[in-house]
């Protein structure tokens, strides 16, 4: 008696029909990213660190550079002024002191925000992306939708992407992916970035602060009123 033989597939091939099941479950409800992660305090950190910029570290840094001159003045006048002098370098060490630790003290503040809101839950959050935007869940259900139509910019970090949304932001670690990669993410995400948006927004300001100007303009006196009345005077005298 002949014994069938088992008709296993070959693991290459399962393979295939894996990524065959995936990619047809990714059309079916248009989810074309997907990332599942934990808020730990290492990622919070790295948020915090792309969030302190180099122009915003370098403000603090020209500030703290303004008051520590000016402290050094003031000691140099001596008199009443070296306690004012001796307060305002004491003052420009601490801004200079909180720039090189300003993503310190961002990530706690970031830490201690994500601990005390309970609507979503926990750190625990879900990001799907598809043609339109991310929509982000947490444990506990609750979701919110971010549109690309709103999408100001991108920071890439070195294992984090965070798109801006105004003055929201949605984290997306590089090594959590679901479903998509990291590389095709980055490039997908940048190609939305509301390029109009940021055009109007720059054109409203310009308007605003000419409309500014001449409202200023405007309000200046008319020298040249007085001088002509008494022309028109003059020549009825004469």
């Amino acid at each position: 008696m002949a014994h069938a033989e088992p008709s296993l597939v070959p693991s290459e091939a399962a393979d295939q029909v894996e990524v065959a099941l995936e990619t047809q479950a990714a059309a079916d409800d248009g989810i074309l990213y997907l990332n599942e992660y934990q808020y730990e305090n290492d990622l919070v950190t790295d948020f915090a660190r792309l969030v302190a910029s180099p122009r915003r570290r370098g403000s603090l840094y020209v500030a703290a550079a303004i008051a520590a001159l000016l402290g050094v003045g003031m000691l140099a006048a001596g008199g009443n002024w070296i306690k004012f002098g001796v307060v305002l370098i004491v003052f420009g060490a601490f801004l200079a002191w909180w720039s090189k630790n300003l993503h310190h003290t961002l990530a706690r503040d970031f830490i201690d925000a994500v601990e005390a809101d309970e609507s979503m839950g926990g750190r625990y959050r879900r990001v799907a992306a598809n043609e339109d935007g991310l929509m982000v869940w947490g444990k506990s259900g609750k979701s919110q939708f971010f549109p690309f139509e709103k999408l100001d910019h991108v920071l890439d970090g070195e294992r984090i992407f965070v798109a801006m949304f105004a003055d929201q932001g949605v984290t997306i670690p590089k090594d959590t992916f679901v479903r998509g990669d990291a590389e095709q993410f980055g490039s997908f995400l940048k190609a939305r970035i509301n390029k109009k948006l940021r055009i109007e927004t720059k054109r409203k300001k310009m308007k605003a602060e000419k409309a500014a100007a001449e409202a200023k303009q405007g309000d200046q006196p008319k020298k040249h009123a007085p001088k002509q009345r008494k022309q028109k005077k003059s020549k009825k005298k004469r």
